[in-house]
């Protein structure tokens, strides 16, 4: 220590452990003007403050941890060092009297000190302070560099962290980061603010700026977060730091391949207007909810529905946060309220390090803090997109965000050839949408050749859509075909419901043109489903309605991709809606050719689900499933009961596994394996028989003669047509006490067929599944034929006793062959 007011004072506490000194204070005056010419910094002129009678007074100046005056100029005070010590000894040699050193002139102080004063405590500085204080900073910054260090005390975090650095959050490992500021670290000196500034933020730690980059449609731009680590005691894992440079984890490089590959899935979604996806996870919303469906994904409609999402175009240095400015500010401890007054200490103000740090590295990477292109994207930059995108998901009809590891590929699994529905409609279906892709593909081309259907049109825009309404009963496929055409043509399906449209007109008209500019933006296949309410007959008490159905009719006109309506009250319809649909569809009733082929259909998914999930807890029997549609159909037709359609079979087979899966959970180590088969489905059908029963009892006729009788549809025209002149069928003449007596004496007969077939319906462990089906098709063939004949004998007047007679026939042809 130099005495005679010229000090190096060190907080190093006396132990034998070495431990970085809080704070250095400096009251030499020659040894503070060196620093101020080798850093450029305000050193001396800090210490120096005028008397009123302009006398000089010098006070010391105070360098806190992180000491960056130090750690910055540590190779120019040692390099002073060695060119002072050289010229004391020439200057003892000559035997010269100089006792200043050079200096640029107006730059420092007029000098009064001499080099050999300058060289004792320069001396004191590198020899005590940088090699034995400073020793174990300069040792860790070695580390650093070399990527080798593992803990990390909170006084050196500022050591830790360089502008630029990639660094991962310990929170969100999805994707990387970039730093562009560091601020605080240090406690405020000060509590009192200067009423000139702005307020100043208390930082409570050491704080991190980053950039990540997110896409807004067009260009991919930056997001700044702020991550703040609590001081803490002692050294602490870098690797469990909330935030920490990604050179230090172990798993580096394969964090680098995998940020990478997060940024590549990011582009790839968004350098398209948009991309068709399935999205199969959690949502990131709050609150998240579990997602499988079909989305699309684009994130310039997104942004524009939720401009919330949106992030800002670009950033600037005023966004950064902000260095708490009393940190190098100490309470005076005079009335003069001034640093370094009356003889004492002023803070070195180290926080221009951080700022000018700031501006050389935003002057290098400026283009990084506005939109880049796809172009302009490094590796690196990869590493930092944001790993999830706006989807619109077209079942629910909500936009959401979701991770781009959710989003595959869709799998389109709708087939026409696996549709049930006559072959006519099929071909039908089929000629209208390719021949109208084809045209809309030829207007985009730049040798456009209209079709010969499209001249027909004699004002230009106008019924260009392909617009096909189905219509039937529920559960016979209108609603399948409109998946199929989807799957088919490789679009996305686009399903509106009439409470996606609204009541009024206005709602109606303008929820019309949101849903048809978005289906029409994506190419999708439009399906209004069940569209009875814009569809229904115009009438002269109901203006509201009136007002509805007209802002519908002309936004189908002007509609001009693919739109499907199903209906099951075609009765209803207004007229004018005729001339505005391209083709119209009637679905029939399910015979029991259909509703084989249906079971069957449902069995081979049930057991690809089997082979594709590898549980097999439960065997098939194909044939005793097969045996129980069939008499399940004949039963209910003998009985003038609705039979069932696709989805009551469907759910029928979802119940049906539901009741096997629980018994296999419920059954002991030694029980045999549960079978699906005839058990379950009865179970099923009694459940539902008594529903019937009930809403029959609560009616007064089944729901297919309700419908006739309100005039919506005819579900026995297309399957018992009646020519004109004749009687309609009994099925819708019968009273409601005819059908209950007819119902308990068929049914009684039924069950006692049903019963004593038990024995020839059920499949053996060691039948093959292929002879099962192919006989099971022979008798599925016999037995339409035999009820279709059926059908006709009762369509022409045939009286009960007569119908029940030949079902009796029927039963006794079945029990032979099974025989």
């Amino acid at each position: 220590m130099i005495q005679d007011g010229k000090q190096v004072v060190s907080d190093r506490p006396q132990s034998n452990e070495l431990q970085t000194p809080e704070r250095l204070r400096i009251r030499s005056y020659s040894l503070l003007t060196h620093l101020e010419q080798i850093s450029g910094s305000d050193v001396y002129s800090l210490a120096q403050k005028s008397r009123l009678d302009g006398e000089k007074l010098h006070g010391g100046v105070v360098f806190l941890r992180p000491f960056k005056l130090f750690v910055r100029n540590e190779s120019l005070i040692r390099e002073s060092l060695e060119e002072l010590e050289v010229k004391v000894r020439k200057e003892a040699t000559t035997d010269d009297s100089t006792k200043a050193t050079d200096s640029k002139p107006g730059n420092t102080p007029r000098r009064e000190y001499e080099d050999k004063d300058l060289l004792e405590d320069l001396k004191l500085l590198v020899y005590q302070f940088l090699n034995v204080d400073l020793r174990p900073t300069f040792e860790l910054r070695r580390m650093i560099d070399e990527g080798t260090v593992i803990e990390i005390e909170y006084g050196d975090l500022w050591h830790l962290f360089s502008r630029g650095d990639i660094v991962i959050l310990q929170s969100d490992q999805t994707h990387a980061r970039r730093v562009v500021n560091l601020a605080g670290g240090r406690e405020p000196l000060s509590f009192s603010r200067d009423d000139r500034q702005p307020k100043p933020i208390r930082l409570g730690g050491f704080v991190v700026d980053c950039l990540s980059l997110g896409s807004d449609g067009s260009s991919y731009v930056p997001k700044l977060e702020s991550i703040t680590i609590k001081e803490y005691n002692g050294k602490r894992r870098i690797t469990t730091l909330p935030v920490y440079p990604l050179r230090f984890d172990p798993r580096e490089a394969e964090m680098r391949t995998k940020f990478m590959g997060v940024g590549r899935r990011l582009l790839d979604l968004t350098s398209h207007p948009f991309c068709h996806k399935v999205v199969r996870g959690k949502t990131l919303d709050e609150p998240s909810h579990e997602l499988d469906a079909q989305v699309i994904v684009d994130m310039t409609l997104a942004l524009t529905a939720k401009p919330e999402w949106r992030l800002r175009y670009s950033i600037s240095t005023d966004d950064f946060t902000p260095a708490d400015k009393r940190e190098t500010k100490e309470e005076s401890w005079c009335k003069h309220q001034e640093e370094a007054c009356c003889g004492g200490d002023a803070i070195f103000k180290d926080l221009k390090y951080d700022e000018m740090d700031a501006a050389i590295f935003t002057g290098k990477v400026m283009g990084m803090l506005g939109p880049l292109q796809a172009k302009d994207l490094t590796e690196e930059d990869l590493m930092l997109m944001q790993p999830y995108v706006y989807a619109f998901v077209l079942r629910s009809r909500q936009w959401v965000k979701v991770r781009t590891s959710d989003l595959h590929d869709v799998v389109f699994e709708n087939s026409f050839e696996d549709l049930v529905i006559p072959d006519d409609h099929k071909e039908t279906v089929r000629a209208l949408v390719k021949t109208h892709e084809n045209t809309r593909a030829s207007q985009s081309s730049t040798q456009f050749r209209p079709s010969i259907g499209s001249a027909l049109d004699l004002v230009k825009g106008k019924g260009a859509g392909l617009i096909i309404l189905l219509h039937g009963p529920p559960g016979v496929g209108k609603t399948s075909t409109a998946e199929c055409v989807a799957d088919d043509t490789k679009r996305p399906l686009y399903p509106v419901t009439c409470g996606d449209i609204g009541e009024t007109a206005a709602e109606v008209e303008s929820n019309l043109q949101y849903n048809f500019r978005l289906a029409h933006k994506w190419g999708c296949v439009l399906l209004l489903d069940e569209a009875d309410v814009f569809l229904a007959k115009r009438t002269r008490s109901d203006l509201r309605h009136n007002a509805v159905t007209s802002v519908f009719l002309r936004s189908l006109e002007y509609y001009a991709g693919i739109l499907f309506l199903t209906s099951n009250r075609v009765g209803a319809i207004d007229p004018a809606f005729k001339s505005r649909i391209k083709m119209s569809l009637s679905y029939p009733k399910l015979d029991l050719n259909v509703t084989s082929q249906l079971y069957q259909k449902f069995i081979n998914r049930t057991r690809a689900g089997q082979e594709a999930t590898q549980t097999h807890r439960f065997k098939i029997r194909d044939k005793e499933i097969l045996s129980f549609a069939k008499k399940h159909f004949i039963g209910h037709e003998r009985e003038n009961r609705e039979t069932w359609n696709r989805r009551q079979i469907r759910n029928a087979f979802q119940t049906a596994i539901a009741l096997v899966e629980y018994q296999y959970m419920s059954k002991d180590a030694d029980d045999p394996k549960p079978s699906l088969g005839k058990k379950q489905f009865k179970s099923v059908a009694q459940g539902s028989r008594e529903f019937d029963d009930y809403l029959y009892s609560v009616l007064g006729s089944t729901e297919a003669d309700g419908a006739r009788r309100d005039g919506w549809r005819d579900d026995g025209f297309m399957s018992a047509p009646t020519p004109m002149g004749m009687s309609p069928s009994p099925a819708t003449q019968r009273s409601q006490g005819a059908w209950s007596s007819h119902k308990r004496q068929a049914g009684k007969q039924v069950s006692q067929v049903s019963d004593s077939d038990d024995l020839s319906d059920s499949d053996t462990d060691e039948e093959d599944a292929d002879e099962g089906d192919k006989n099971e098709k022979q008798s599925v063939s016999t037995a339409t034929a035999t009820v279709e004949a059926q059908s006709s004998g009762i369509s022409g007047g045939s009286n009960d006793m007569e119908q029940f007679q030949k079902f009796l026939a029927f039963q006794e042809m079945m029990a032979k062959q099974a025989k």
